[in-house]
C-alpha cells in the first residue's frame, strides 16, 4: 500500500476533509480494534509488500509504532479506496492477487483509529512478514542486468525512459516465467516490458549518452505473442498458464519502459531481469486482441470524451487476462461481454482510472465465452481543470499518441481458443482488426511528420503485413531517402520487391541489408534464397551457411541449405539439415516433404527409410490440404519406392493437376514425366 499526497476533485476532497475529524460510525457492540490482533494482520498481507524498508512505500508499517505515527492518514487512505492501489471494481471481475481490502477489513481500520489506535496484547501480534532476499520465484537460468546504472535526478517530475538489455542466448528457448527487479524500488514505480528482435530499440538507446533513451519503448518492441509481461511494486512474478509457455529467439533485446519517481536525493536504477526456461515446447498458443482507439482528439475542458470498441468472436474462446491502458487524462473503464442469447458478462470496471496504477489482470478461472460473443469497451476521459491529475494548465487540446503527455486507449485481452484447431482463424481475424487500426494511427501520424523515417516504416510494415507490397515498398524507398543507412529498411524493403517477384531489386536490397549490417542472418537467408529461386545454387550456398553461422535456430536456412544440398547429391548433409528444420518447426510441410523425397528417391534407401518417407509424405499432405505440387511429388514417389503404385499413380496425377492450376509448366513437365514410370510400376530413382 503506497500512501501517497491526495490529489482528488473538489467534492471527493471535501469528503476526505470532512473524515479527518469524522471516522466512519463505530457500533455500540462492536469489540475494540486492537493492532495487534486487528489491524498488523490486514497490513501484513495487504501493505507491507511496499511499505517497508527499501521498497516503494514513502515510509514502513511494519511495527505498531510505524503504523501508530501514520493511524489518521491510513484511515483515511483506505476508507476512500485508495490505498492498497487496487483499481478494479468489486464483482466486475474476480482477479488473482488482489490488493483490495474489503467492507470488513476497512471497518477494523476506522474503528481502530476512532478508539485512539491502541497496541493490544503484544502476544496477539502476528509474525513480522519474510520477504524472499533474492529471486522469488526460484534462480533464474538466465539474468539480463544493466551494465551501468542510469542515475535518477533528485528532484522534479515523474521519468518515463526506457532501456535495452540485449539477451544473451546461444539458441531460442522456451520461456515459462519472467521476474523483474527494479534495482531500486523506491525509484521505479512500474515497468511495461517488451522484446525488440529487430535492434529498433537498441538504435535509439546507443544514440542516448546516458542508459536508456527517453519516452515510451519503440513499435519493434512489443509483447511476446498473446503474453502481456509488465511489473508492479509487491506483483510477484507468475508462470505462464499450463502449455502456454513462449518462445524467445537468440539475439533478442528485452525493452523495459520505466515509470520512475524521484525521491528527494540522485537515485540510481539498475533492473535485472530473470528468465525461466522450460524444454516443454507450448501445446496451446493464446491470442491478444486489443480494442480501443488510435485516433483520440480531446478538446481542452472537454470533462467527458468517450471512445468506445467492440469484436465479436469467431470461435469459441476463454479470456484469461485483461490490461485496460490510457495516460493522465483516463477516468472510467468498463468492458464487458454480451453473449447470443443477450446475457451481459462484466470483465472489468474502473470507476477512477489512474495512470500511475497500471496492472495486468489474470482471471482467477477463466471467463469461457462462444463463438458470436460481443466483447465491447468504454472508457471515458477528463480534459478539464477540475481533473487533477491534467499535465496541462490550464487544459489543452490532447491527441492520441504514444508520449507520457499524449493519450491512449488501449483494453488488452488475452484469449486461447477452446479448440486449438481454431488459433489460426482467430489470430488471422484479430490480426486483421489491429493492423487497419494501427494503419490508420500511423498515417495520420505520419501527416503530421512526413520527414519522420521512423513513422515510414511503420505504415510500410503495416502495408506488407496486408499484402500492399507496392505501397510497402514506396514508403520504404521514402524512409531510406531520410535515412539511407539503415539495414532494417533495406532488407523490409527486399521482402515488399520479393513480394512484387522484382527478384533482381529484391536480391540488391537484401545485398545493401548485409552491406549494412553483417550479422543480419535473416537478410543473408533471404538473399540466399532468391539466388536459389533463379538458379544461383553456388552463389546462393554460402549466403544460407551465413545464416545458420549467425543464428543456428533459423529454420528456413537449413530447409533452404538440405534443398541446395539434395540437388547436389550430397544427400547425408541434406538430411541432418531437413532435421534439423523439423526439430525447429515440427508441424513444417517443407522439410517434411524434403526429406521424404530423399529417402524415397535414394538408390541405397534402407527399408526403414522408405516407410518414414511414406509416412513424412502423408503428414505433409495433410497439413497442406493436398494442395502443395511439392509435396505430393514427394509422396508419391516416396509410395511407389514402397511398392504401392496405385496410390503413387493417383497421388502424381493430383500433383500434376496442382501444377498446372498453378501455371507451373516446368515442373508439370517434370510430374508427367515421373507419372509414366509409376504408371509402368517403377520408381523413380537419383544417383
Amino acid at each position: 500500500m503506497r500512501i501517497s499526497p491526495l490529489r482528488a476533485s473538489g467534492a471527493s476532497l471535501l469528503a476526505l476533509m470532512v473524515g479527518r475529524s469524522l471516522v466512519a460510525p463505530v457500533s455500540a457492540q462492536a469489540p475494540t480494534a486492537t493492532f495487534s490482533r486487528d489491524v498488523a494482520p490486514i497490513i501484513h498481507s495487504r501493505c507491507a509488500s511496499c511499505h517497508r524498508p527499501g521498497e516503494v512505500g514513502p515510509f514502513s508499517l511494519l511495527t505498531y509504532a510505524d503504523a501508530r505515527q501514520h493511524a489518521r492518514q491510513i484511515a483515511d487512505v483506505t476508507r476512500a479506496r485508495l490505498m492498497p492501489p487496487w483499481k478494479p471494481e468489486p464483482g466486475k471481475g474476480e482477479f488473482l492477487d488482489s490488493r483490495a481490502l474489503t467492507t470488513a477489513e476497512i471497518d477494523v481500520i476506522q474503528r481502530w483509529v476512532a478508539a485512539g489506535a491502541p497496541e493490544g496484547d503484544s502476544g496477539d501480534l502476528p509474525p513480522v512478514p519474510q520477504f524472499a532476499s533474492g529471486w522469488q520465484y526460484g534462480v533464474p537460468d538466465l539474468v539480463v542486468t544493466m551494465p551501468e546504472p542510469y542515475l535518477l535526478r533528485a528532484d522534479g517530475p515523474d521519468v518515463f525512459r526506457t532501456f535495452v538489455l540485449p539477451i544473451p542466448l546461444p539458441a531460442a528457448r522456451f520461456v515459462e516465467a519472467i521476474e523483474f527487479r527494479p534495482g531500486n524500488a523506491r525509484a521505479v514505480h512500474h515497468a511495461n516490458i517488451g522484446i525488440d528482435r529487430t535492434r529498433a530499440s537498441r538504435r535509439l538507446d546507443e544514440l542516448d549518452s546516458t542508459p536508456g533513451h527517453e519516452g515510451s519503448m519503440a513499435q519493434a518492441a512489443s509483447y511476446p505473442p498473446g503474453h502481456m509481461l509488465g511489473w508492479t511494486p509487491g506483483q510477484r512474478p507468475r508462470p505462464s498458464p499450463d502449455g502456454m509457455a513462449w518462445r524467445l529467439e537468440r539475439d533478442s533485446d528485452l525493452v523495459a519502459g520505466l515509470h520512475m519517481q524521484t525521491t528527494g536525493k540522485s537515485e540510481p536504477v539498475q533492473i535485472s531481469v530473470g528468465f525461466y526456461f522450460t524444454d516443454a515446447a507450448p501445446v496451446r498458443a493464446p491470442v491478444g486482441l486489443r480494442l480501443g482507439s488510435q485516433t483520440i482528439d480531446i478538446p481542452a475542458g472537454e470533462p467527458a470524451y468517450a471512445i468506445t470498441d467492440s469484436y465479436t468472436l469467431p470461435v469459441d474462446a476463454d479470456v484469461i487476462a485483461i490490461q485496460p491502458h490510457a495516460h493522465n487524462l483516463g477516468r472510467q473503464m468498463t468492458a464487458r461481454a454480451t453473449l447470443p442469447t443477450g446475457v451481459t458478462m462484466p470483465l472489468i470496471e474502473i470507476a477512477d482510472w489512474d495512470f500511475r496504477w497500471q496492472d495486468v489482470y489474470r482471471y482467477s478461472a477463466p471467463v469461457r465465452l462462444p463463438r458470436g460473443a460481443v466483447i465491447s469497451m468504454r472508457y471515458v476521459y477528463d480534459n478539464s481543470a477540475e481533473n487533477v491529475r491534467n499535465p496541462f494548465t490550464p487544459p489543452r487540446r490532447v491527441v492520441w499518441g504514444q508520449n507520457t503527455n499524449d493519450e491512449m486507449g488501449d483494453l488488452w485481452l488475452q484469449l486461447v481458443p477452446s479448440a486449438q484447431a481454431d488459433f489460426v482463424a482467430l489470430a488471422t481475424d484479430v490480426a486483421a482488426k489491429m493492423r487497419a487500426e494501427d494503419l490508420e494511427a500511423y498515417t495520420r501520424l505520419l501527416t503530421q511528420e512526413p520527414a519522420n523515417a521512423s513513422r515510414h516504416d511503420a505504415v510500410a510494415l503495416l502495408y506488407l503485413q496486408g499484402g500492399q507490397a507496392d505501397r510497402a515498398a514506396t514508403h520504404f524507398r521514402e524512409s531510406l531517402a531520410l535515412a539511407p543507412e539503415v539495414a532494417a529498411t533495406h532488407y523490409n524493403l527486399g521482402l515488399a520487391l520479393s513480394a512484387q517477384r522484382r527478384f533482381d531489386d529484391a536480391i540488391a536490397a537484401f545485398r545493401r541489408a548485409v552491406s549494412l549490417d553483417a550479422r543480419h542472418a535473416d537478410a543473408e537467408n533471404n538473399l540466399g534464397a532468391l539466388l536459389h529461386i533463379n538458379g544461383r545454387l553456388d552463389e546462393a550456398l554460402p549466403h544460407y551457411r551465413r545464416a545458420l553461422a549467425l543464428k543456428p535456430e533459423n529454420a528456413e536456412a537449413h530447409d533452404n541449405l538440405g534443398r541446395i544440398l539434395s540437388t547436389r547429391g550430397e544427400h547425408r548433409d541434406a538430411a541432418r539439415h531437413f532435421r534439423a528444420a523439423l526439430g525447429l518447426r515440427p508441424d513444417w510441410a517443407s522439410p517434411m516433404s524434403g526429406l521424404a523425397w530423399l529417402y524415397a528417391t535414394a538408390v541405397a534407401a534402407t527399408p526403414e527409410e522408405i516407410a518414414e518417407a511414406v509416412a513424412l509424405g502423408e503428414r505433409a499432405a495433410r497439413l497442406t490440404a493436398r494442395a502443395d505440387p511439392a509435396v505430393l511429388d514427394a509422396l508419391a514417389a516416396a509410395y511407389a519406392a514402397a511398392g504401392q503404385f496405385d496410390q503413387a499413380v493417383a497421388t502424381a496425377k493430383a500433383a500434376l493437376q496442382v501444377a498446372t492450376s498453378a501455371r507451373l509448366p516446368g515442373f508439370a513437365a517434370e510430374i508427367r514425366e515421373r507419372l509414366s514410370l509409376y504408371e509402368g510400376r517403377r520408381r523413380f530413382r537419383i544417383g
